[in-house]
């Protein structure tokens, strides 16, 4: 990607970087709603920071093997990568070890499993909005 230091940051490297809370209740386009949750991580700002983006990069993109969701460089500075809900580490239900949560963002960004970051110049192909809608076309 668009980075001067591209690397994967360490358990221990995560480790040091400063936590972030967020409270709320959790919704879904399904109709679900799970209130009053407790995540904990750390911002994906300081995740980027890490590896000094290039003043041309736009877009972070955000993924799970194919699933990825493409935001611009200023929504992602609210996103948290979480790794504890509820006080408890994440269960591999839930998205250990990494979770992104997008306050105010639709479900589908929140992406399960995290196994990669890419900073672009452009969005890319969101094939996470396209995966959660084709789920939501084809339940009754």
């Amino acid at each position: 990607g668009l980075v001067d230091r591209p690397h994967a940051l360490s358990a221990d490297e995560f480790a040091h970087l400063p936590r972030e809370s967020w409270d709320g209740d959790f919704a879904c386009e399904e109709g679900w709603v799970v209130p009053d949750l407790h995540w904990q991580g750390v911002r994906l700002a300081d995740v980027l920071a890490e590896a000094s983006p290039q003043t041309t990069a736009q877009y972070v993109r955000v993924g799970s093997g194919d699933y990825v969701v493409p935001f611009t460089m200023e929504d992602a500075s609210k996103a948290v990568l979480c790794d504890t809900l509820d006080g408890k580490p994440l269960t591999l239900e839930q998205g250990a070890p990494w979770r992104l949560l997008v306050p105010g963002e639709q479900c589908f960004t929140s992406v399960k499993w995290v196994d990669h970051i890419e900073i672009a110049a452009a969005p890319g192909e969101n094939t996470g909005e396209q995966i959660a809608r084709a789920r939501l076309a084809s339940q009754p």
